[in-house]
């Protein structure tokens, strides 16, 4: 479990962070984003890959937190997954110094494991409410919209972006593609639920919302996965789990529904099916 250092322990590890991160950032042909380094370590994982079961971490909202994300991270690296998908919200507002600190966090922390961030609307969001975080989640993270299909496994993961409350017609007709590819096991991945019966309050967003579940509804998608709240939930529409994973270490929200608490989800893929184990992390 994850220990409190000494101020001058936590310093050192502080720029020892940074400084890896600005290697990477100033390194020549090593100036890849998240995404690309993230696909290139899940290659080499890829290639000594055993036979099933097979395992990935979703976790979100670690913003504002970082002891809590740590500990979420190093407890999420015990189960050995092949990769971690991050629901959004890694960064408290799109600014350099903050994504450079959750880039740091990551490669001092978990330097081998891949992770894949889905955009969310505070690193999105720079103070002044301009494009520059858009921008700076681009050049530091990785694309909004894309894909991670993974043969190996059997699996697709389609991750879009709906930060601005929103999906595009281009984005749905982007999923539906994505969709009908053969591959038995889809994974859907964006930061904000959309509104149904059940989530129905501002947190939610509306346009393509519809057009989103009726896109999904038929798919056989075998699990949606969204942060936005800081809290766990889950719903089951048109045979589909829908599961909010938002509690690694944001301020937690207590709401009508829902656990707030912190946590992260553990994915098993077994047979063509997916299980979930929700691991608590305490403060």
């Amino acid at each position: 479990m994850y220990q409190r250092a000494g101020n001058g322990k936590r310093f050192c590890l502080y720029c020892i962070g940074w400084i890896l991160i600005f290697v990477l950032l100033c390194g020549g042909a090593q100036s890849a984003t998240l995404y690309e380094q993230s696909w290139q370590k899940l290659k080499s994982r890829l290639a000594g890959i055993q036979k099933e079961p097979y395992t990935f971490v979703v976790m979100g909202d670690s913003r504002d937190n970082d002891e809590v994300f740590v500990k979420c991270l190093l407890t999420a690296a015990s189960y050995h997954p092949l990769f971690i998908l991050h629901t959004g919200d890694a960064v408290s507002t799109g600014s350099e110094e903050r994504f450079l600190n959750f880039l740091a966090l990551l490669q001092k922390t978990i330097p081998d494991i891949p992770v894949f961030v889905a955009a969310g609307n505070h690193e999105l969001t720079h103070k002044d409410k301009s494009e520059k975080g858009k921008a700076l989640f681009q050049q530091l993270i990785g694309p909004l919209d894309y894909v991670i299909d993974i043969p190996e496994i059997n699996s697709m993961f389609i991750v879009l972006d709906n930060s601005g409350y929103s999906l595009e017609s281009n984005q749905i007709d982007y999923l539906k593609t994505q969709l009908s590819m053969e591959q038995s096991l889809k994974f859907v991945l964006m930061h904000i639920p959309p509104q149904t019966p059940k989530w129905i309050d501002s947190h939610t967003f509306k346009k393509g919302g519809d057009a989103f579940l009726q896109t999904l509804s038929g798919q056989n998608i075998a699990g949606v996965f969204y942060g936005h709240y800081h809290l766990y939930d889950e719903d089951i529409l048109s045979g589909t789990r829908h599961i909010i994973t938002g509690g690694a270490g944001a301020p937690l929200s207590r709401l009508y529904f829902g656990d707030a608490s912190y946590h992260f989800v553990v994915v098993t893929l077994s047979g063509g099916k997916m299980t979930t184990e929700k691991v608590l992390v305490s403060e």
